[in-house]
């Protein structure tokens, strides 16, 4: 199936015949064509219903319900703060001029929270339909990217600036950084971006670059940038990588990249590896570019690439922490095929995967987020579908000597529910241990039809467990 708004028309291709998984198991289906529970978990899904709890007691506390007007709707990203506590977030449509919004979150002093939005994108030479988080630098400014618009429609980076005196009623000021034009330096960036210590900008395109087999025809594979500022104020671009999906190279990312302590970068693709899984497209990879220690060539490597055994269909970026062990999840495969939570430790040179958790539809369907990890070394994520109600769940894996044990933290049910439904992106998490998200459908089930509402933020504080 495809996500609502989703900029990128092809479908989810099922997984290949031949592999460990067939593609009479996949499940892309519509919501209301499937038929996924068996009579035990009917049953299971029923007395979760009646209890209305898992662990505990409290809902999310809803911090804002999209109404899909000025405000936006359908939220596909994570948020970010500052370092005033002040949240932010994208909506993909909605706005003004219907290609999108950047908002805020302010708490109030009195309790609950501010909405203001901070700018509406016109789709037009500022771009539009953002898809990934903010990134901001050391003076306030913000950096995002927008799958759309810009001088060529094919999606830009962006510069947010607050106003000197910052109002809920005054607009930031926005500067296209760099727009795409849709050859060799690539188009629709789906994932955010990440700054370098002199201040270059480092991203993802979702096709662009050259063309090859399993790519959207005369579109490419997708491409890894770099954005540098000069002295006259413009961003030069230059691509460390263009996929050729083939041969290992892995095609289409749809999230941003990440470094380790050594200034290498890390990221994941939608499809390409071996094309011999997933009807050809490939199911995705986890890639490395090793930085230059001399000139500015950087060195590719495919970690590795998936099979559906091992997990298909990566939307979600990497997580890195302390020690170097990159986090990752795929929407689909493994054994049940409905997803899975990995991992990626290197030892003696060479990277070693290692499947985290299986689901299996009623702990969750489609974690499609990237993963926040906590100092006890829990994971947090969210699932688009399954669970209880099939609208989605907030999970936490954490590690024991038998393995990862789930937690479901929220099941989603959108019927006459405002909480939301649905969420496209992972969790922040802040130092109290609280859960901060977006969801791209429900709040108020009248709006934006024929979907089921336009999304909402909420947060779930440390301790509730439903």
């Amino acid at each position: 199936m495809k996500f609502p708004g989703e900029v990128l028309s092809r479908e989810i291709p099922s997984l290949a015949e031949g592999s460990c998984l067939s593609s009479s198991n996949a499940r892309h289906a519509g919501r209301n064509l499937r038929v996924r529970f068996s009579f035990l978990t009917a049953v299971l899904a029923f007395c979760l219903l009646l209890a209305g709890q898992v662990f505990g007691a409290s809902d999310p506390a809803v911090l804002h319900i999209f109404g899909g007007g000025n405000d936006g709707s359908y939220p596909y990203a994570s948020l970010s703060a500052d370092g005033a506590g002040n949240l932010y977030g994208t909506t993909q449509n909605g706005g003004a001029y219907g290609a999108g919004t950047v908002f805020q979150l302010s708490p109030k002093e009195e309790g609950g929270w501010r909405f203001s939005l901070v700018y509406a994108f016109t789709g037009a030479a500022d771009g539009g339909y953002p898809l990934g988080s903010l990134r901001f630098d050391a003076a306030g400014n913000a950096y995002a990217t927008v799958s759309g618009g810009g001088t060529y429609g094919l999606g830009a980076v962006v510069e947010l600036t607050p106003p000197a005196h910052p109002s809920a009623s005054r607009p930031w000021s926005e500067k296209v950084l760099y727009s795409f034009q849709g050859g060799r330096d690539g188009a629709i960036p789906f994932g955010n971006v990440v700054f370098d210590a002199t201040g270059s900008l480092y991203g993802t395109t979702s096709i662009g670059g050259v063309g090859h087999i399993g790519c959207p025809p005369a579109k490419g594979c997708g491409t890894v940038y770099k954005l540098s500022p000069t002295k006259n104020g413009i961003w030069r671009e230059q691509v460390l990588r263009r996929f050729t999906d083939a041969f290992n190279q892995g095609a289409e990312p749809r999230a941003g990249v990440v470094f380790d302590a050594a200034g290498n970068l890390y990221g994941t693709t939608y499809e390409g590896g071996n094309n011999l899984y997933c009807n050809g497209y490939g199911c995705g990879s986890v890639f490395e570019l090793v930085r230059p220690t001399s000139g500015k060539h950087w060195r590719f490597v495919s970690l590795v690439d998936f099979d559906g055994s091992n997990g298909a269909l990566l939307r979600a970026g990497l997580t890195i922490n302390a020690s170097g062990t990159l986090f990752g999840a795929t929407l689909y495969g493994g054994t049940y095929n409905d997803g899975t939570v990995f991992s990626m430790t290197e030892e003696s040179g060479r990277w070693q995967l290692q499947t985290l958790y299986n689901f299996g539809g009623l702990d969750g369907l489609q974690p499609a987020g990237t993963l926040a990890l906590d100092e006890a070394g829990n994971i947090y994520g969210t699932t688009y579908e399954g669970g209880a109600f099939d609208w989605g769940e907030v999970f936490q894996l954490v590690p024991g000597g038998d393995g990862w044990t789930e937690n479901v933290i929220y099941n989603f049910t959108v019927s006459g529910k405002r909480f939301g439904a649905s969420p496209l992106d992972g969790v922040l998490l802040d130092e109290a241990g609280n859960l901060f998200l977006t969801t791209n459908q429900g709040g108020n089930i009248n709006d934006c039809q024929p979907n089921a509402g336009c999304g909402t933020v909420i947060e779930l504080s440390s301790g509730t467990e439903r």
